[in-house]
């Protein structure tokens, strides 16, 4: 039988398509990227248990630019969360957190590397949002039929000042029932907490726009 031509060639890469390597990259990257945060996830669901408290209050405007909790010291001042609480007569603050251990995964995270830190940090984020909203939910089965919650609303966002979180942690004695406290720079720890006021609204009112909490 005839021979079959075997052909070698040779040729440089006159032109690389970065386009393309990019693509074999960020591929690559993404796949290793999920499997960090499954397991980053997974730590914390296996370590921690989120803890909340809570209070629901009367509310006082009396006073024009000022609202108050009755019977407390909390004052909540500024136009953004007048104009979010004024069709409201009730309302609940809630303080959640991941706890210490929280804080700790983060650290031990970052220990092996300041990429696994950003991952923890960020799913410990993901997570104490995720204990807001079971603690919100809690909240919500208590309501008289047809009411709802505004959405939650955290000191430090539009004119609400930061420091109001000192007077509402006190309030619901956060320290002492699931460890959230204050540093003298307003700083909440453990880190991963969160502190929210949600309006109470009778039927038929809407919610307005969302103020996502940071945490």
């Amino acid at each position: 039988p005839a021979q079959l031509e075997v052909c070698v060639g040779k040729a440089r890469a006159l032109e690389l398509d970065t386009s393309l390597a990019e693509a074999h990259a960020s591929r690559g990257l993404a796949l290793s990227l999920r499997e960090r945060y499954e397991e980053a996830m997974a730590q914390f669901e296996q370590a921690i248990t989120g803890k909340w408290t809570y209070g629901h209050y009367l509310l006082d405007h009396s006073v024009e630019g000022l609202i108050t909790l009755e019977g407390t010291a909390v004052v909540l001042e500024g136009k953004s969360i007048t104009r979010t609480l004024k069709r409201c007569k009730e309302v609940y603050i809630m303080v959640c957190t991941l706890g210490v251990q929280g804080d700790l995964l983060i650290e031990r995270n970052k220990m092996m590397s300041p990429t696994l830190g950003m991952i923890a940090d960020a799913c410990a984020s993901a997570f104490v949002e995720t204990i807001a909203d079971s603690c919100q939910q809690e909240i919500e089965s208590q309501l008289p039929a047809g009411a709802a919650l505004t959405f939650r609303y955290a000191p430090g966002y539009g004119d609400l000042p930061l420091a109001t979180n000192k007077t509402l942690l006190g309030e619901l004695q956060s320290d002492k029932r699931i460890g959230v406290h204050l540093t003298d720079s307003m700083l909440m720890t453990p880190r991963k907490s969160i502190v929210a006021i949600l309006g109470v609204l009778e039927e038929g009112i809407s919610k307005g726009k969302n103020h996502r909490c940071g945490n």
